[in-house]
Order: C-alpha cells, then structure tokens, then sequence
C-alpha cells in the first residue's frame, strides 16, 4: 500500500517526520501536562505545534488547548513560565487575573459548538478550580517530578513499542551453522553431493542443530537411510537443499581443536605449539568425539594449572598431518584477555577425507514473544539503548566510532533517517524497522531533555535542587536570564546542526 514511497527520499522524510519527532514531542509534553495536574500546578495552554497560535481549540478546566503553525510537536505552558523563563510574582498574579478573565467570559458567553466543554468547565468552577498555583508555588520534589515527566513519558512510550516489537516478533538464535571451509585436491565428495566449498549447512531433515556434534548425531541417529539438508550458497546466498544417504562422509565427523594463534612467551610459546596445530588428545585420550573439543581443553588447562598437561597435535599440510607431543604447563594465575596456554583456538570438524566443516554464524529466525517475554524484552531494549548513548563519549576516546558516526543529528537529520527506515520497513514488509527506530528517538529525546543545561528540563531540574541546598531560591529574573541565554545558544547550534544535514544528508549504512 505505501510501496510508492520505495525511493522517494524527499516524500518518506517528511512522512518520518510526522511519524517519529512529533508523536514524541507530543507525548514529552503530554507527560508534562499530566505531571502538572497530579501535583496540582495550573497549566494555562497546552499547545499542539509551536507558535504563533492558529487557533483555539477548545478549554479543559483552566487549560487552553491550542493549534500552533509550526508543526514541530508541542509545548505545555504552566502557570509561572513561559517558553523560556520562570516568571516574576507580578508576572504570575498578572497571568492569574487573565484567566480568571477567561473562565469568566467563557462561562458567561456559551458557544454552542463547544456546549460539552462549558458544561466540563462549569462543573469544574464549581469544584474551586479558580484556586490557582504556579510552578514554584509547589514544593520542590513535587516540581522535579513535572520537569521529569516529559522524560518519564518518554521512556514509557518507548518501553510500549518495544513491547509491541516483541509481539510483532524479533530476532532469536535458533541454532549455528557449519560452514565447509576445506576439501583436499582428489577428494571429490562435495561435487558428488552437489555442495561448494564455503556452503554453510543449517539444517538436517529440517532440524536446527546447537552444535556440529549435535549435527552429526542427528545424522546419524536418524531412522532414515537419507538425509536433506538445507544448505546456504556461499555465492548466491540461497539456500537449497541436498539429499544425501547416511553413510556419506560428510556425516562421519571427528572433534579437534584448531591452534589459531600463539601468544609470544606464552605457556604455549614456550612448548611449541604452533599456529594450525590440530589438537586431538589430552593427556594420551582423544578428544574426536568430543562435544565442545575448546572447551574440554579450557577445563584441562583448569584442572592442571601450574602443572604439566600432554597434548598430542597434528601439525602439516591438510593430508599430511603427522602427530606431535607436546607438554605444556598452563598459568596458575590469568591476567586479563589472557587465556592459561596462551593460544587462540576454535573447534573443528574432520570428515575422513579431511574435509573440514567449523560453526559459523548463528541461524537467525524472527518469531513473536509471549506477552511475558515481550515485556522483559521492552525493559532490555531501553536498558540497551541508554547504555548505547552514554558510551558514545568512552567510544568516541577508544576510538571504535568516529566523530562522523557519533555526529549529532538535527529534525532534518533525524528525518532524513527515519524516511531510509520507513522505505526499509516498507520493502521488506518489517513494521518493527520503523518502529524500533520512533522508540529509540524517544529515549534519545527524554535522556537529551534531562541534561543539566540551561533551557531543558534537566537545567530547570538543576535550579531546584540549588534551591533545596540553598533553602531558597534563585530569583527568578537571574534565572530567567540563564534559560534565556541556554535558549539562544541551543537555537544557535540547532540551527549549524539543520545546515550541516541538509548539506552532508545521514543514510544507513549498507
């Protein structure tokens, strides 16, 4: 249905951005405005869009409820501030009088398109609404919790698409893959079967495996004289699937312990054991029909620590191998990224003929989660995207992002961006693409608006807790001064940052 959108950069980006920052802006202010009700702070407008005003929507109790031009999600104004800046007590007592005006006119002179909201707004009169209080006439935990809200809200919005990702369904390991990495020149068995070498295997009569030793059992316990296996093509990415008897080679497997890389001046180093070294026995006993050959080596170098432990390699060319002893006395004590032989070793598999098979990749299905499991999984995600977002200063230090990967990013920016996630969402006909990325916006949103600068939630909320260590607070023309000034200068870098996407546009990475 929006297949028309696949390709149209400039049309998705506006339709991401109605999608993504403005729910999220809406909510943010709406989690403020419920906040302000519960702690009983009177809020004068709630405005959808930012000014200048287009129109009065309607009034809810004390609250007018505005449609703005600017389409960039919303904003509450509470009794005591205004966009910018706390305001004076002749301010507020000013601001009072006002709408006490308002209330009066309204309730005096009924329009008959808006009679429910009269009638709401009369029972609410009646009830002593006109008793008004503005921000800083609340105490100060109460005040934290309205500035904290919009974040709370946030965060709460963002756990809900998660969860409803989680229902929809996410990726989950369904098992590994056993990729053909070797088959010696003569040896002809791959060609016979119809298999390449680099084809990855993932399933046995359409079985998932855990393991290659799970693999071979499940070939060779089965009841069958034949066996399919569904198998991925290295050059095309396919899959297609093989049906071979059960006495092939390819299900005749023998467990080692390939030596990938030796440590200089290591346990290993100093025995001898050489990169592309086949370990198959341990202290004289073999380990080919072992489960996890690596870690039944990891458990021997445990149990002989500091003392000497036998292996017995196969070291040559593939076809050539002949066995070597070798004593090797593990560390007692292991430092950090260090392992007690010092090697780095995978698991490997031998048929006869020394074709050599070794895990690869898991096997990744999508499937829904119990509503149990998605709510778990709702809580995991803003754990991770949180712990995303603050390592970005760690990882901009070690170097394993770069200054253009951790670019902060504008409305224009974020738009660009959403546009490439709803054309990927469309085209593969995937909604949770699109709607992981509007909960990740929303987190990023809430955890933006509570840092400590002048302007934000997270500058308001600095003020009063100085208020609370102070026992009174900062006058409120100083403070205004300094959200001003936090204002000004985050519209001046809001705006560098709008130019340099429009000049430099974000895409996904391929």
């Amino acid at each position: 249905m929006l297949d028309f959108l696949i390709g149209n950069d400039l049309l998705s980006s506006i339709i991401a951005f109605g999608l993504v920052l403005i729910p999220a802006i809406f909510i943010h202010e709406l989690g403020h405005f419920l906040a302000a009700k519960a702690v009983g702070i009177t809020v004068l407008e709630f405005g959808i869009g930012f000014p200048p005003k287009a129109r009065r929507l309607f009034m809810w109790g004390e609250t007018e409820f505005t449609l703005n031009w600017l389409p960039i999600g919303g904003f509450v104004r509470p009794l005591g501030e205004d966009m910018v800046r706390p305001l004076s007590a002749e301010e507020i007592e000013r601001d009072k009088e006002k709408l006490q005006e308002q209330l009066a006119e309204q309730k005096h002179q009924p329009n008959k398109n808006e009679q429910r909201y009269i009638s709401e707004r009369e029972e609410l009169l009646a009830r002593g609404i006109t008793e008004m209080r503005s921000v800083n006439e609340v105490a100060p935990l109460p005040r934290i919790f309205f500035m904290v809200a919009g974040a709370l809200a946030n965060f709460l919005s963002a756990w809900a698409l998660f969860v409803i990702i989680g229902l929809i369904g996410v990726d989950q390991i369904a098992g590994i893959r056993a990729q053909i990495i070797f088959q010696p020149e003569g040896v002809t068995v791959l060609e016979e079967a119809g298999i390449s070498v680099g084809d990855i295997i993932e399933k046995v009569n359409g079985q998932t495996f855990n393991s290659i030793h799970e693999f071979y059992l499940l070939a060779n316990e089965s009841e069958s004289d034949t066996l399919t296996l569904s198998v991925v093509s290295i050059e095309t990415n396919e899959t297609y699937e093989v049906t071979l008897n059960r006495d092939n080679p390819l299900f005749q497997l023998n467990s080692y312990v390939r030596v990938l890389s030796v440590e200089e001046n290591s346990p290993g180093h100093l025995s001898g054991l050489l990169p592309d070294d086949l370990v198959y026995a341990i202290n004289g006993e073999p380990i080919t029909d072992e489960a996890n050959p690596v870690a039944t080596l990891q458990q021997a170098a445990v149990d002989y620590a500091g003392q000497p432990l036998k292996l017995t390699v196969l070291r040559g060319a593939e076809g050539e191998r002949e066995p070597v002893e070798i004593t090797v006395i593990p560390r007692e004590e292991v430092r950090p990224n260090q392992g007690r032989i010092g090697i780095g070793i995978w698991d490997e598999y031998h048929t006869p003929e020394d074709i050599i098979l070794a895990e690869t990749t898991p096997l990744i299905t999508t499937a829904p989660l119990p509503l149990g499991d998605a709510i778990s999984f709702g809580f995991q995600r803003i754990g991770e995207t949180v712990g995303l977002i603050f390592e970005i200063p760690s990882r901009l230090v070690n170097q394993s992002i770069t200054l253009e990967e951790a670019r902060p990013v504008s409305v224009v920016g974020i738009s660009q961006i959403g546009g490439q996630f709803l054309q990927e969402s469309i085209e593969n006909d995937q909604p949770s693409v699109i709607l992981n990325f509007i909960a990740v916006i929303s987190v990023a949103l809430g955890i933006t608006n509570l840092l400590p600068i002048p302007a934000l939630d997270g500058g308001r909320i600095l003020f009063v807790l100085i208020e609370i260590i102070r026992g009174k607070p900062i006058t409120p023309e100083r403070e205004g001064l300094i959200h001003l000034a936090g204002m000004i200068f985050l519209l001046s870098i809001g705006v560098l940052i709008i130019l340099y996407d429009v000049l430099n546009p974000l895409t996904l990475p391929q």
